[in-house]
């Protein structure tokens, strides 16, 4: 635990905050206990499996996102690492039981460290990350040490990209975005939502949690697009229909980012055929 996280805790319980302190506490005991429940149940997971080895690539003009204040003043990029070891193994769990188990395939919008990529890649998942800022590539932090260029990608997601695999178009039955599309520009939510569908297996799911929250580093505001949850849904309803609301039985805490004061999450599933 860093010190940041106990000088925290210590302001929390003193301004009388008891609920959100053991909020914080269970979830750190939740996932430590799915961390080692995860190395045992792996190889039972993994029997018979294999993985589409096929070279992953990512095609785009414009790899960095320069203008993102994320770039011009990395926080989240520099620094998080994110998982959560039983969203992998129950959305494991239930894409293997929708699609099958063979050739499943996982793309994280805004990776960060690429950690997520990495243990569904443990899964024999076909995976891919995409991060609009160079920063992690540049310092080979986390995951970049040994993912870059096969499995992690720098890539302005507001413009056209297109993943392959082995030189064909990849469609994802899982797209995530944790506490991502806030940090996008208005203007710019309905291109980032238009690469999302295109990339989406019918029938597959998109999932992401966002804040409404200000975040402010280094005299920028890194958090452009500051809706509510009832906002994004309104939107995401007025201009893709292609996409159905889902419940997926996951709890807040199961989620890989999120928000107990502020809880949202898009969840969503392509449709078979968009309902005129």
């Amino acid at each position: 635990m860093k010190w940041e996280d106990i000088s925290k805790a210590i302001n929390f319980l003193l301004t009388g905050q008891f609920c959100r302190v053991w909020n914080e506490v269970h979830v750190r005991f939740y996932r430590a206990v799915w961390e080692l429940l995860f190395a045992f149940i792996l190889p039972f997971r993994c029997a018979g499996r294999s993985r589409n080895n096929a070279p992953m690539a990512c095609s785009t003009a414009h790899p960095v996102a320069f203008e993102s204040p994320d770039h011009l003043a990395p926080k989240g990029t520099a620094e998080n690492n994110s998982t959560n070891k039983k969203f992998v193994l129950h959305m494991d769990a239930k894409l293997s039981r929708e699609f099958g188990r063979e050739n499943l395939r996982f793309m994280d919008l805004g990776c960060s460290g690429g950690q997520l990529v990495a243990d569904f890649m443990k899964l024999q998942w076909s995976s891919v990350g995409l991060e609009g800022s160079d920063f992690s590539l540049k310092q080979r932090r986390a995951n970049w040490a040994r993912l870059a260029g096969t499995h992690l990608f720098t890539c302005d997601i507001t413009k056209p990209y297109q993943v392959e695999q082995g030189g064909c178009p990849a469609r994802f039955h899982l797209i995530t975005a944790w506490e991502v599309m806030e940090h996008i520009a208005t203007s710019d939510i309905g291109s980032v939502f238009n690469n999302i569908v295109k990339h989406l297996e019918v029938g597959g799911y998109f999932i992401a949690s966002t804040t409404e929250t200000t975040d402010i580093h280094n005299g920028l505001e890194l958090h452009q697009t500051r809706w509510t949850n009832a906002t994004w849904c309104a939107y995401v309803h007025d201009h893709f229909s292609e996409l159905e609301p889902v419940d997926v039985g996951l709890k807040i805490y199961q989620y890989v980012r999120y928000n107990f004061r502020h809880p949202s999450f898009l969840v969503y599933r392509k449709r078979n055929a968009v309902l005129k």
